[in-house]
């Protein structure tokens, strides 16, 4: 192992020796110690100085349950049916009703200054940490850095690792408060390190973004990230609802107006807005639930890529606000594709010439159009649904 000591740790010694770790490393994989000291060319290109870069790494280890870790996400093992029922529960409602209350001042204000509704605000804390009952007690430095050496997600760990040294830099924080969860998440709202660094705010003017102690900059600031993603204030979610039968799922997109002359029902009894569009979206396909959802359902999903997840906000948010009860009717039991196929779906429908957004497994509205083509073409339910029975068709199977 080489060591490095103060006599060695100019900018250019560090650089060069780092430099000298990345080229072994092409051959033989370098040490866990090795490889730390191998990003400070890219942690001292973003600003970081080796001071900080010195405290944040001494003494660090390789977490060696992180393989483990990475494949045990619920939101992408479970179905979406058992997914939202284990989150949007009775507790964690009541729980929701309560802090509601008694940040009532403070969600008042944050609804105001950044226009998203304090409901879905709410859920995201509830979801994310019980409303701040367990916010992570795992080294952000620890997590990241173990994260970035084997590789996960590709270089998106390495980059957050750099992304965390600027946020313990720049608000001056100690190393014991660099705390989260294993995937580098950070307080109440669980930020990721690139996102507090754009999107954390000091709502209570204190000088300091402080997600961990400070319940409203924490509240404030995924406000901050949801609007800055393009939330539309005063417009809903979605709604689940009942579809007449022989109903044109192609025609997928519409106004609320228009839904309604179609004879498509809120589940709950309530009136369809009388004005926006919406989309009509299949979770678990079209022998599951149905909803019609507005560009406000993916903002939500940017704070966390899954349908599941977002599904789970938007109905915690309602049921917190007591403006719906459960949604009705059973999902479709099905087994949820994995990644590679994905993104594997995704690369053979680019190729046939389907109009594929991306290709890195990553399922919104836009590839479900694509996906309602490729069914229409193919004698299937065009309900835009990324099931197994579209998987096998596309690849041949």
């Amino acid at each position: 192992m080489i060591r490095f000591t103060k006599k060695l740790l100019t900018h250019a010694a560090v650089m060069t020796l780092a430099g000298l770790l990345i080229t072994v490393g092409a051959t033989a994989k370098p040490s866990f110690h090795n490889f730390v000291q191998s990003l400070y060319p890219d942690a001292a290109a973003a600003g970081v100085s080796w001071e900080t870069f010195e405290a944040a790494t001494a003494g660090l280890t390789m977490n060696k349950k992180i393989v483990k870790l990475t494949k045990g996400q619920p939101e992408f093992k479970r179905t979406i049916g058992q997914y939202v029922e284990k989150s949007v529960t009775d507790s964690r409602i009541k729980t929701g009703r309560a802090m509601a209350k008694k940040y009532a001042r403070t969600l008042a204000a944050i609804e105001k200054k950044y226009g998203v509704d304090r409901y879905v605000i709410l859920a995201i804390w509830g979801m994310e940490t019980n409303y701040g009952g367990y916010i992570g007690k795992s080294d952000i430095f620890r997590s990241l850095a173990s994260l970035a050496y084997i590789g996960y997600r590709g270089d998106y760990f390495q980059k957050e690792f750099v992304n965390a040294l600027l946020v313990f830099q720049q608000e001056r924080l100690s190393r014991k408060q660099m705390r989260g969860s294993w995937a580098g998440a950070m307080g109440h709202t669980q930020f990721m390190p690139s996102s507090f660094l754009k999107f954390a705010v000091d709502h209570n003017g204190d000088g300091k973004r402080d997600l961990w102690a400070h319940k409203p900059d924490a509240l404030a600031s995924a406000a901050n990230y949801l609007s800055q993603h393009g939330w539309q204030t005063g417009v809903p979610w979605g709604f689940q609802v009942s579809l007449p039968k022989n109903i044109d799922l192609l025609s997928a997109n519409d106004t609320y107006t228009n839904w309604q002359a179609r004879g498509v029902r809120r589940t709950d009894g309530g009136a369809l807005p009388d004005k926006g569009h919406a989309t009509l979206f299949f979770p678990s396909g079209v022998e599951g639930l149905a909803f019609l959802v507005s560009g406000n359902l993916p903002v939500i999903k940017t704070y966390n890529f899954s349908d599941a997840y977002s599904l789970a906000i938007a109905h915690l948010a309602d049921r917190i606000a007591n403006r719906t009860g459960p949604f009705q009717g059973e999902w479709n039991l099905e087994r949820p594709l994995n990644k590679s196929e994905r993104i594997a779906l995704q690369k053979t429908l680019a190729a046939a010439g389907y109009a594929v957004p991306r290709t890195d497994g990553r399922i919104g509205l836009e590839m479900r159009a694509t996906i309602r083509d490729f069914q229409s073409r193919n004698g299937m339910t065009p309900d835009g649904h990324a099931d197994e029975a579209v998987y096998r068709k596309a690849l041949g199977k």
